[in-house]
């Protein structure tokens, strides 16, 4: 069930902006436009979903949003965030399970996603959806240095 007063949609070019705005809150190391624009450009193979909280602006702010990709039967999930005013409700939890059934429903065999050693939240998180622990990619992001977990999830 989605959050109360919030929807879903894929993301558009015209959503860069704003992505990039909420990326930047919520990481170090932000992405930038061009791996927005990437993600967006095979739909639906690569997708940027939001959810957005209508609030009678428009366009309603994004609060939330994923990057995956499907390929050969695995999904990846390459980056998730929710804007900090809203964690802690339910909603990465919501996000997550929206990501993992869509891509069930695409023909996905399991799921892939990588997570700093030390976000312990989302690391939480992602081990209560069942991802567990495949590798560790030693130094692998920047701002700062930190090691890489790469979690593995069967879908059934």
């Amino acid at each position: 069930m989605i959050p109360a007063g919030c929807f879903v949609e894929a993301a558009e070019p015209l959503d860069v902006a704003e992505l990039l705005e909420l990326e930047r809150l919520c990481f170090s190391h932000p992405w930038t436009a061009r791996h927005f624009v990437d993600s967006m450009s095979d739909p639906p193979r690569r997708r940027v979903i939001v959810v957005r909280r209508a609030q009678g602006r428009e366009p309603p702010p994004v609060v939330a949003y994923a990057v995956v990709r499907l390929a050969a039967g695995e999904l990846q999930i390459d980056n998730v965030a929710v804007h900090p005013d809203w964690r802690r409700h339910g909603l990465g939890r919501w996000m997550m399970d929206l990501v993992l059934e869509r891509g069930r429903r695409q023909g996905a065999e399991e799921a892939i996603l990588e997570v700093r050693r030390g976000n312990r939240a989302a690391r939480q998180l992602y081990e209560s959806l069942g991802f567990r622990l495949l590798d560790t990619r030693r130094d692998y992001y920047q701002d700062p240095v930190e090691d890489a977990l790469v979690m593995r999830k069967q879908l059934p």
